[in-house]
């Protein structure tokens, strides 16, 4: 028994129904955090030409995995409603790879995977100072994987009745489809996470430690969204090799799992500039507190106004007349007769020690 016979394609295509409306529900959730954090950092900072990038991106995945799940759910309506009333009803429609739905979920999947390896690309290009060397590999294999990518779509029409989409003129293809768009990710990680390691170190010696962890930050998220979108690529291209129906679970998976690693990264680093200046602006508030204060006359709930520093300048002056001083002395001795003089002394020294006190203020 074959690998396809063991996993049947009408219970892989009904799983992978189910996981990409999972994952779709993600990434509907992301994608509108994601635009709310790009109107605040155009609130906050004006509009900037990689905020528009970012906005066009999102939209345009959104709007494809909305296309993407639409075709699916009519291609079940049409598998298990209309066809599901013979024994091999299902199985042959989803088999019927020439089939206008199957075409079209395959060309906006492609679609799909290209305005993400695009987007990848460009983010290496800004990384890089925009360095018009460093697109040269990743445009290439852009492009490679674009002709094969629309290539699968061309072979699907020409697929006549029933056929297995792992035999045939299609594996090359789609072998080749999934290798290059795993290579370009790879690729394009490695040299962005490279140049922000070297010019971290490059500019070790005259940074804060808060930059530090911002870069390291930046880091983290790169190779975190790029090891979610390689695994998965992996894990597509080694059930489609091994000829199990598995791949269609991951394939249909990665349509709504290719936006969520982008507004992944979107979220990620917004969320930080956020935390940035609401902790800039609370130290400033703190700063502020100390010099602030109710004016003379309010209550605690009446309007609070910095106050201006004032400068006071105190002097205090003794005058001494030691000759009053000591007469003063000399009469504030008590001679009492049969007393000693030592416990007449420490009355003396409390009215001495008054009067001084009397004289300073």
């Amino acid at each position: 028994m074959s690998a396809a016979d063991s996993f049947p394609l009408p219970r892989a295509e009904l799983i992978s129904l189910f996981l990409e409306s999972l994952l779709f529900g993600g990434f509907a959730v992301l994608y509108f955090i994601s635009i709310w954090i790009l109107m605040y950092r155009e609130h906050r900072h004006g509009r900037s030409r990689v905020n528009k990038w970012m906005f066009a991106t999102a939209t345009t995945m959104f709007i494809l995995a909305i296309a993407h799940l639409c075709f699916d759910v009519q291609r079940a309506v049409e598998g298990f409603i209309v066809r599901g009333g013979t024994p091999t009803g299902t199985n042959d429609f989803y088999s019927w790879l020439s089939n206008p739905t199957h075409v079209g979920k395959s060309v906006i999947y492609i679609t799909q995977t290209l305005v993400g390896d695009c987007f990848v690309t460009y983010r290496l290009y800004v990384v890089w100072s925009r360095s018009r060397l460093i697109l040269i590999l990743p445009t290439l294999l852009l492009v490679g994987t674009a002709i094969a990518g629309y290539g699968i779509c061309y072979e699907l029409t020409q697929v006549k009745g029933v056929g297995a989409i792992f035999e045939g003129n299609l594996k090359p293809w789609i072998t080749s489809f999934f290798s290059l768009s795993l290579t370009t990710n790879v690729l394009a990680t490695l040299l962005i996470t490279g140049r922000i390691m070297w010019s971290n170190h490059r500019v070790k010696q005259y940074r804060a430690g808060y930059a530090a962890v911002t870069r390291w930050g930046v880091i983290e998220t790169i190779v975190q969204s790029a090891a979610i979108y390689s695994a998965a690529l992996i894990s597509l291209l080694a059930t489609y090799v091994s000829g199990s129906n598995a791949q269609y679970i991951c394939l249909d998976a990665l349509q709504p799992l290719i936006g969520i690693v982008f507004t992944l990264i979107i979220i990620r680093v917004g969320l930080s500039e956020t935390a940035g200046d609401s902790s800039k602006a609370g130290h400033a508030i703190s700063e502020d507190s100390r010099v602030a204060a109710p004016p003379p006359g309010r209550g605690p709930h009446s309007a609070h106004y910095p106050m201006r520093p004032l400068a006071i300048n105190v002097s205090v002056s003794r005058t001494h007349d030691r000759s009053s001083l000591d007469g003063f002395e000399r009469k504030d001795v008590v001679h009492v007769p049969g007393a000693t003089g030592e416990g007449i002394r420490p009355c003396m020294i409390h009215y001495r020690w008054w009067f001084e006190g009397w004289c300073a203020r």
